[in-house]
């Protein structure tokens, strides 16, 4: 009989550890895609939002680039405190940066309205300039 108490314990504090450790990993790092931009093209247009609780946020119109390839042609893209922003070099910029005429890669997240110009969230931005 001990021996099967032992293993119900054993069984039990391993299973505890496996939880405790899940729970600890924390958020995973933003990092910028590696596939095929869905949009890529110029800033023509960025609507900034006033910050609510200082978290900044606008709306961006992309212009099509001629012979580059992108899901699609022509954008309008929300960004947020939460879309990852960076430069080609891969230094990391914030919304206020942002200018028009700035070349720029983005990548969605969630629906996708297909519109002309498309409408979308972005997950990551990369300013190529």
């Amino acid at each position: 009989m001990t021996y099967r108490n032992d293993l119900r314990l054993i069984a039990t504090l391993a299973f505890s550890v496996a939880i405790l450790t899940a729970g600890c990993r924390g958020e995973e790092p933003k990092r910028m895609p590696d596939t095929i931009p869905e949009a890529h093209g110029y800033l023509t247009n960025i609507k900034r939002t006033s910050p609510k609780n200082n978290k900044e946020s606008a709306t961006l119109l992309v212009a099509p680039l001629d012979s580059v390839e992108a899901k699609y042609t022509r954008a309008s893209i929300k960004i947020d405190q939460n879309t990852l922003i960076e430069t080609a070099t891969g230094k990391p910029m914030k919304i206020e940066n942002l200018r028009e005429g700035h070349e720029i890669e983005a990548w969605f997240i969630g629906d996708v309205q297909e519109s002309d110009p498309v409408t979308a969230q972005a997950k990551a931005l990369r300013v190529i300039e």
